[in-house]
């Protein structure tokens, strides 16, 4: 809980206020500069939206303005020229909403309800922001460090945590995979490449689940891109077991897309806190107001396989022997083994 040497809330709602209507005011004039139904157009609104989701959920967890304090609550956006203006004037404001953070204690908020993670996740949107622009640049003047959003302040001192030591997190991971119903092992090898963590359910429930490999990054300053998971993929599939990411970082947009079209089950930091493993992600919020399509790409986005193996028995995506994915989402099936469409290759031979 916030103490006596928190930042007064009218500090924060000074900045926040304008922040907010700037940041809606940007949106609305990129949906007019940028041609509509394009790629760039869209991710660049579904920035700003999250931006400003992120805004807004710390306005929420911040306490009320004191309506005593001689502090002007500003409610019109920055006027600005153009973006580069418009980002300059965004991230001055949110560099003093961070400068506002250092004074927090680490442990006045629980890390996932922690004003300084939505101001940190919206840097990152802005910072990404940056590549889509026509016109801006690649740096910001008041944001320069893009220290990653995730790092966990509450625990940074803890042992396991430094500069190449995932220990912390992969015991994390292993005491909540066993309070899942697992038996576990750390730091195993697998065809010569070291896995973090393999586990299998002591009590099958005859599931591609009974099976997993895991790999923890425990980063604070470097994104997981797609080489890490390519690799953790390999050695799951290799493994005939379902690929399991536990992280404090931030993914690439890339990583991200193959995570969920492998469906990866991405696990993050305050997820450990659940009864159950976490599901598969199959799609993510919009950046749209109506947009009211439901998505069920992620098998879809995958692709199939090669049309020269398509309809050869036995060739299909599964993580174990016996199981087949089923419709759009994350279901898969046991397989008829007996029936001949479904037998190896060499069967008879």
């Amino acid at each position: 809980m916030p103490t006596d040497n928190t930042p007064i809330p009218n500090e924060y709602y000074e900045q926040l206020l304008p922040l907010l209507e700037t940041i809606d005011a940007v949106r609305r004039s990129i949906t007019d500069d940028l041609p509509a139904n394009t790629e760039a157009n869209g991710k660049a609104r579904r920035l700003l939206h999250e931006s400003h989701q992120s805004l807004r959920e710390a306005k929420q967890i911040l306490p009320e303005p004191d309506p005593g304090a001689e502090i002007v609550h500003n409610t019109t956006p920055d006027e600005f020229d153009d973006y580069e203006d418009a980002l300059t004037q965004i991230e001055h404001r949110l560099e003093r909403l961070l400068q506002y953070t250092h004074q927090e204690h680490p442990d006045e908020y629980r890390y996932s309800e922690s004003p300084k993670l939505k101001f940190d996740i919206a840097r990152m949107c802005l910072a990404a922001l940056r590549d889509l622009l026509p016109a801006v640049g690649d740096e910001s003047k008041h944001l320069p460090d893009r220290t990653n959003a995730r790092t966990t302040t509450g625990y940074n001192h803890v042992d396991g945590r430094k500069q190449g030591d995932g220990r912390w997190l992969e015991y994390q991971l292993s005491r909540s995979l066993k309070r899942w119903g697992y038996d576990v092992e750390t730091r195993q090898t697998v065809f010569s490449l070291e896995v973090d963590v393999v586990a299998k359910r002591e009590d099958k429930q005859h599931e591609p689940d009974d099976w997993i490999v895991a790999q923890c990054k425990d980063w604070q300053s470097r994104t997981i891109t797609p080489g890490t998971i390519f690799r953790l993929c390999l050695v799951a599939f290799a493994c005939r077991a379902m690929p399991v990411l536990c992280h404090t970082t931030e993914l690439t947009r890339r990583a991200e897309e193959l995570a969920r079209q492998f469906e990866v089950r991405v696990i993050e930091l305050e997820a450990l806190e659940r009864a159950e493993m976490p599901a598969l992600k199959v799609t993510k919020p919009t950046g749209d107001l109506h947009d009211w399509d439901v998505e069920h790409r992620v098998r879809e986005n995958r692709g199939s396989l090669p049309d020269h193996f398509e309809h050869e028995p036995g060739k299909r995506f599964s993580y174990v022997p016996g199981f087949e994915p089923v419709g759009t989402q994350s279901e898969y099936e046991p397989i008829d083994d007996s029936l001949p469409d479904d037998s190896h290759p060499a069967f008879g031979h």
